[in-house]
């Protein structure tokens, strides 16, 4: 085979991995773009909930007289959602 015919299949197959590339990253940039979307829909509600301490507090005391035995596994959670939360935002806010 010559050293063009040769240049020219390496060509198409490097053509073809390209488009193989771009779709995987065209589906992953998709369901990226979702994910951020829900971080902005919730940006919104902490704001709101910002806003309404006693609210807060009352739901949290509520959840605390309804499920004592949980309590603490609830308040991980809830650290650690909020501390991932933090995280995302402020990557958001920088870009």
């Amino acid at each position: 085979m010559s050293r063009t015919k040769q240049l020219a299949m390496r060509r198409s197959i490097l053509v073809a991995e390209c488009a193989l590339q771009r779709t995987t990253l065209a589906a992953q940039s998709h369901a990226l773009g979702r994910i951020t979307g829900w971080i902005s829909a919730s940006n919104g509600l902490v704001e709101r909930l910002k806003n309404m301490p006693g609210w807060v507090s009352a739901l949290l005391a509520g959840m605390l007289v309804l499920m004592p035995g949980r309590a603490v596994s609830l308040a991980r959670n809830g650290l650690m959602i909020w501390q991932i939360w933090r995280n995302l935002k402020s990557n958001m806010d920088s870009k």
